[in-house]
């Protein structure tokens, strides 16, 4: 049991998850700071949907998906080079592989910003959450929930490493 616990040790390497750790940090500030600006100056509200006869403002899903594109592109020069230190071109398969691994993401994190915008909107949170806040609070636990995830995958599909 002991070697096996030292193996799956091993296989995660905590160098590399270290350095993931500190590209996704540098990444949650450049997400962060486009959903943000985008959110807040550019899109704003967003046009409005009727799902289910509830209406929906888009404007942060649609802020969100802006703000991962760009931080998702920082992010794959960071760990190709860096953290897994693959030198070589990219290949189709490595960028196909990252684009399904980003879709994945993608959806877990518009899943839980959905989850975590309509807590944050409840009438118990409401006095606890500063006005204009709500969304860009609600990604704190969606970053959380994605990181495992993301590295996972980056390490043992994408990059291989």
């Amino acid at each position: 049991m002991k070697e096996k616990i030292l193996r799956l040790v091993e296989l995660f390497d905590l160098k590399k998850f270290v350095k993931f750790g500190l590209v996704g940090v540098l990444n949650t500030v450049v997400d962060f700071c486009v959903f943000y600006v985008m959110d807040r100056w550019v899109i704003r509200e967003g046009p409005v949907l009727v799902l289910l006869g509830t209406a929906v403002v888009t404007g942060p899903y649609l802020s969100n998906a802006i703000a991962y594109v760009v931080a998702n592109i920082h992010s794959f020069m960071w760990n190709k080079l860096w953290t897994f230190q693959r030198r070589e071109r990219v290949t189709r398969r490595e960028a196909a592989r990252y684009l399904a691994t980003s879709a994945g993401y993608v959806l877990i994190s518009t899943v839980s910003l959905a989850v975590c915008i309509r807590i944050l909107s409840l009438p118990f949170a409401a006095p606890l959450v500063p006005k204009g806040w709500t969304n860009l609070l609600a990604k704190l636990p969606t970053a959380c929930v994605t990181i495992f995830y993301n590295y996972l995958m980056n390490k043992f599909w994408v990059f291989k490493a």
